[in-house]
């Protein structure tokens, strides 16, 4: 089966942009590891969060952060990664059932396939008025709220 934009039977990797909003601190998702499963894992995702707005799940396996591959990364070079860019992050994720697609079809998942669906939370940042200037270095140590964490017993 050839993976298109416009074929519908193929289950689609999802990149996710996340804004960090002035009302919420962080992105409001944590990051996780699974015993005896390499990656890393979208654990919680918070209620009216940017993660929650961006289209994330507990569950998803990060695959990229920004473009670049996080598949052999460690958890804190994930963090490193996705606190890179102050604002904002770009993440290419796939619930299990997307995983398995592509793994049986020895398909490698990668932002340059053709039917990743593109999701984006809203830019509340972008779309305030420049009245108040909001300190750099204050929104960089809020932007991610991570908990290392191994669940066990899932596979």
């Amino acid at each position: 089966m050839l993976l298109t934009s416009e074929n519908n039977n193929v289950p689609a990797p999802r990149l996710c942009v996340l804004h960090i909003w002035p009302d919420f601190q962080g992105y409001g998702f944590n990051l996780h590891s699974k015993s005896g499963k390499p990656g890393q894992f979208i654990g919680t995702v918070e209620p009216n969060s940017p993660a929650q707005d961006a289209g994330l799940k507990e569950g998803d396996h990060i695959v990229e952060v920004n473009g670049a591959s996080v598949e052999e990364s460690s958890h804190a070079q994930v963090v490193t990664r996705i606190k890179a860019q102050p604002n904002t992050v770009s993440l290419l994720v796939v619930d299990p059932a997307t995983e398995k697609y592509f793994k049986r079809r020895s398909i490698m998942v990668k932002s340059d396939i053709p039917n990743i669906k593109h999701m984006e939370a809203r830019n509340k940042l972008a779309e305030m008025e420049p009245v108040a200037e909001i300190e750099e270095a204050a929104v960089v140590a809020a932007a991610v709220h991570f908990e290392p964490h191994v669940m066990k017993g899932k596979t």
